[in-house]
């Protein structure tokens, strides 16, 4: 078993929190200005964006249900180790 989440996995999961950042500051951006076409192109922009982030994920999940999770540190605390349970039993189904 690897001791790290693969390549893939980490670049689907940056991606995704750099879009929902950058979403979360289109959205707060977008309800100054008054109606024009801008703001149209800027909610155009946020759904689109919306959207992509949504088929990552998707694509994301595909990939953890396919790909074992490396195992847990050898070094984390007995009292943690229950806190990480839901991560390691969803790989198995």
């Amino acid at each position: 078993m690897s001791a790290t989440y693969t390549a893939t996995a980490k670049t689907l999961h940056w991606g995704i929190a750099i879009l929902i950042l950058g979403l979360l500051g289109l959205g707060f951006y977008m309800t100054g200005p008054a109606l024009s076409p801008t703001k149209l192109q800027l909610y155009s922009w946020h759904k689109w964006v919306g959207v992509s982030v949504l088929a990552l994920v998707i694509v994301r999940l595909a990939w953890r249900l396919t790909h074992r999770p490396p195992a847990l540190p050898s070094h984390m605390p007995a009292i943690e180790r229950p806190a990480a349970l839901p991560a390691i039993t969803c790989s198995t189904c």
